[in-house]
């Protein structure tokens, strides 16, 4: 079977293979994302700057937040944080990391079930002044991610801020990942021009550097205009 037949066949089973590799552990649980916290760190993502009235706390969205790292993460920076991921399992397992972090934490998160092409909705309507996807956009299919990214920029404020990490290549130079894909599920990274594409009508895009860069990646610090 051709592996974007492959691909459309696994995202049609939903939420049913992120629940059973939650189960255990999904390849990409780890500690929050290295460019988060360095952005942080700079001074360049806090809970008062990106608040409307400059006092704080901002409210910011984890999309695809799996167990919750970058969630708990801001949430010790005092963010105001919603977590969502399509998972239950995984929203089980972020809530329970949450309660252990508990006393180190300025603000308590929030996690919603919630598929993210179905965002705003009732449960998590926005709006929101820092959105943060560390590495979901990319695992949609191509012909999904502008509906993906629809929903983001209808949660976001005029002025709010979207940090996108995601795989990134030129299939053109790597012929072999239109085959076996670079993310974390087979999908083909975003192509040079794809972030534009996909946020460059609604937003002002700048390519980060990370301190720490893994091979065909990169983070975009997005200002919603």
């Amino acid at each position: 079977m051709p592996a974007r037949s492959l691909l459309d066949a696994f995202h049609r089973l939903g939420a049913a293979p992120y629940d059973w590799m939650y189960l255990f552990r999904a390849p990409w649980e780890s500690a929050p994302r290295p460019a988060l916290v360095q952005l942080c760190a700079s001074g360049r993502l806090t809970p008062r700057s990106l608040s409307p009235d400059g006092v704080g706390p901002a409210r910011a969205i984890d999309l695809g937040c799996g167990s919750g790292a970058d969630s708990i993460y801001l949430a010790r920076q005092g963010f105001e944080v919603t977590g969502v991921d399509f998972s239950p399992v995984a929203i089980s397992k972020a809530e329970h990391f949450a309660a252990v972090e508990g006393p180190y934490l300025q603000t308590t998160p929030r996690f919603v079930v919630q598929d993210l092409r179905a965002l705003p909705s009732a449960a998590v309507p926005g709006p929101f002044d820092l959105l943060l996807d560390g590495g979901t956009l990319d695992d949609f299919p191509p012909d999904a991610r502008a509906r993906v990214a629809e929903s983001y920029t209808a949660l976001a404020r005029p002025g709010a801020v979207l940090v996108l990490w995601c795989f990134y290549a030129s299939m053109a130079r790597t012929p072999l990942l239109s085959m076996t894909g670079a993310s974390r599920l087979g999908a083909p990274p975003l192509v040079p021009g794809e972030e534009i594409a996909l946020f460059g009508r609604h937003w002002e895009i700048e390519r980060f550097r990370s301190a720490q860069p893994l091979p065909r990646s990169a983070v975009f610090h997005m200002t919603r205009r």
